[in-house]
């Protein structure tokens, strides 16, 4: 009996424990997700939920911004009905605007973009049709417009021609300065004094064309120029300002990621980190056909919340993406959707303490999303952290691994923890399953300084003693009888299968003297016959072995390449397709050419052009185990080297053993490089055909099969 009673209590606790840590899953409609270092997405648990759907459709027509003010009203500006609507903290009506009293008569907006209040309670509108902003009072009273006139714009000789100012986007900064967006000014963010002088422009975005249109701007006719389009630089979409001054901005659709969001000091100077692992452009990773969602994001709205944490919308897929104050992606929620929680035409965003704020045009609806757990152990680790409580940071990192166990920045989060308590090896740990390489660098030098200190003297033992060793191998007289003893030897097996291995070694060995000496040592490999075919397999053998070892054992420091995705397989025959391509193009061209070489010969030379790569790279991988970031100019610098070492090598012998003219062997290089672009790319259109083909005769056979 007592069994039968404990069953539904333990049911009970079943349920609870499933609603509490599947709350997320079962309650949002969207999906969640992060990106990893190497820019792979992985699913997280819903940062965010919706609450609930504020419906504004009988008032509004076209909400185009929202603004919350510190007592947690909710002002929003509707572009489709003129009129600005005032919502309490709960969503219900307060009031509506949508007119006021001037000197000359009542006036009214016309297509009002934007809303701001000041902690005054003074209230700014940006009246978009009417080309001026338009400053209330609390109580709703007429105080003052901004404009500007023809005389004004011709006066201040800094406007462009055709200039017309269309506010979008206004906030007040240090110093109560009124910033302004407008539409169609590419000069920056427009600067206003309290008393409503313009002051000039800051944060101008920079022009930045590519090497191709300044080669082709260098070379076109001046028609040809005219009808090249101008390089205009990029325009701010929308602006929010922190408690400190500094104002976070916006760029619509831009994949640079220092003109996607800024963070702009009063002066106009952009002070955003951005020392994240992936760029700060929202999406990074999305398919180019899936229409109308291809391309960047599009982020057209932003909001500062506490601890330098920003979120920001994205139009394009009705996405919010959160950083942190380092550029750091927290979380990603929302989509495009009929569902509660999902977006038809997201327009702006805004926040009241936890809660997150959306707009949306399309649907002409006011969601407010409320925080998980999940994303509560987020901003509290952040918080913590940035109050100076590590421990406290840290167990809210542990937190948010218990139920994102896959996320990096939590680890970074414990180990600064360790860092700080001089715990190195555990910092260590925590960095590298972070792939945070910038702090593991910093715990690592003091982890080797702390190692080479504690073991001074056993260090200094050991390096003397294997001086010593290699001063007694060098001095060490080999007696005449050993001598002898080893002569017969060789007499005996000159004969035997060791003298083949002896010959093939000597081979190999060879290339010692052909890096060293390439133009005597090319030609003694072709017409002395210092090497063979064997010997250079072997070499491109150890190549690969050498890459290979590369791969998989440089330092964590400077290894970039994601292990979890290494084909053993594809990789070894990419290098030996990319090296066989090399040798047959070589081939065909240079045998039209009256090149002196054959196949035999450019396979051997070329395997022993490729030595220094060999000789190089394996010390260098064991070397880069024990280096930090800040030495890491000499591992790239012997990288370079062994590269530059190895084509000059393949240069010299090209030019050696087809007997070549020094200007011959350049061409010659230049026309089978691309011999081998143009060889890749038939036979990939060949393959693909191929592909289709057989597809198609799959088709043919279901349709046989299934329909005759």
């Amino acid at each position: 009996m007592k069994n039968k009673q404990l069953i539904p209590l333990l049911m009970i606790f079943v349920v609870i424990f499933l609603l509490f840590n599947l709350e997320s899953s079962i309650a949002a409609p969207y999906r969640s997700y992060n990106y990893d270092y190497w820019g792979e997405v992985t699913p997280a648990p819903s940062p965010y939920l919706p609450e609930k759907v504020i419906d504004l459709n009988q008032y509004a027509s076209a909400l185009n911004d929202i603004y919350i003010c510190e007592n947690g009203n909710i002002w929003l500006a509707d572009s489709g009905n003129n009129l600005i609507i005032v919502l309490d903290e709960t969503g219900e009506l307060i009031e509506i605007i949508d007119a006021f009293n001037t000197d000359e008569g009542q006036d009214t907006f016309n297509s009002p973009q934007g809303v701001f209040v000041s902690k005054e309670g003074d209230i700014y509108v940006a009246d978009t049709g009417n080309q001026r902003v338009v400053i209330l009072n609390s109580t709703g009273d007429f105080l003052d417009f901004i404009l500007f006139t023809q005389e004004q714009i011709e006066e201040a000789e800094i406007f462009p021609e055709g200039f017309r100012f269309r506010p979008r986007s206004l906030g007040k900064g240090v110093g109560d300065k009124l910033y302004v967006i407008s539409s169609g000014v590419y000069d920056g963010i427009m600067e206003f004094t309290e008393e409503g002088t313009f002051q000039g422009f800051i944060g101008a975005p920079r022009v930045t064309p590519s090497i191709i249109d300044i080669f082709w701007s260098r070379i076109a006719t001046e028609e040809q120029r005219a009808r090249r389009r101008l390089f205009i630089p990029v325009e701010f979409s929308n602006l929010d300002i922190d408690e400190n001054g500094f104002i976070y901005t916006t760029v619509s659709g831009s994949e640079n990621e220092e003109e996607a969001v800024k963070r702009l000091s009063p002066s106009g100077v952009d002070t955003l980190y951005r020392s994240g692992k992936i760029e700060l452009i929202g999406d990074i990773n999305y398919p180019p056909s899936l229409d109308p969602y291809s391309g960047p994001s599009t982020f057209i709205d932003i909001t500062v919340r506490s601890d330098g944490i920003f979120s920001v919308l994205d139009s394009k897929r009705c996405r919010v993406f959160t950083y942190d104050n380092y550029g750091n992606l927290l979380y990603v929620f929302g989509g495009p959707g009929s569902f509660e929680g999902m977006f038809n035409r997201p327009s702006a965003i805004d926040h009241y303490e936890d809660k997150i704020f959306v707009a949306d045009r399309g649907k002409n609806t006011v969601t407010v999303f409320r925080p998980t757990e999940y994303a509560l152990s987020i901003h509290e680790a952040i918080d913590e952290y940035e109050r100076g409580n590590f421990d406290s940071s840290a167990e809210k990192w542990r937190q948010v691994l218990s139920s994102h166990s896959s996320y990096e920045l939590p680890y970074t989060g414990i180990g600064r923890n360790h860092f700080l308590q001089e715990e190195f090896p555990e910092a260590m740990y925590h960095f590298r399953l972070g792939e945070d390489r910038d702090n593991y660098s910093k715990a690592f030098e003091y982890y080797r300084t702390e190692v080479i200190t504690r073991n001074a003297n056993r260090i200094l033992s050991a390096v003397v003693i294997i001086i010593a060793i290699i001063v007694m191998i060098v001095k060490l007289r080999i007696p005449e009888k050993v001598k002898s003893q080893i002569s017969v030897t060789n007499v005996v097996e000159r004969n035997g299968i060791l003298t083949g291995i002896r010959n093939t070694l000597q081979s190999v060995l060879y290339a010692k003297h052909i890096i060293f000496h390439p133009f005597d040592g090319f030609w003694d490999l072709k017409h002395e016959k210092r090497g063979n075919a064997k010997a250079a397999s072997i070499i491109l053998i150890l190549l690969i072995l050498s890459l290979l070892f590369s791969w998989f054992n440089t330092g964590f420091l400077f290894n970039t390449r994601d292990i979890r995705n290494v084909n053993i397989v594809r990789e070894i025959l990419s290098i030996l397709l990319t090296f066989g391509l090399w040798c047959v193009v070589n081939w065909a061209f240079t045998t039209l050419t009256d090149g002196k070489g054959s196949l035999k010969d450019i396979f051997t030379y070329s395997a022993y052009a490729l030595t220094p790569i060999i000789v190089i790279t394996i010390p260098l991988t064991i070397i880069s185990n024990y280096m930090s970031i800040g030495e890491g100019y000499f591992y790239y610098l012997f990288l370079s080297i062994s590269l530059i070492w190895a084509v000059g090598l393949l240069f010299i012998g090209t030019i050696v053993t087809h007997d070549y003219t020094l200007g011959k062997g350049v061409l010659s290089i230049l026309i089978i490089l691309i011999g081998i672009v143009v060889v890749a790319f038939i036979g990939l259109l060949f393959f693909m055909i191929i592909d289709r083909l057989i597809y198609f005769f799959i088709d043919l056979y279901h349709e046989f099969v299934y329909r005759v």
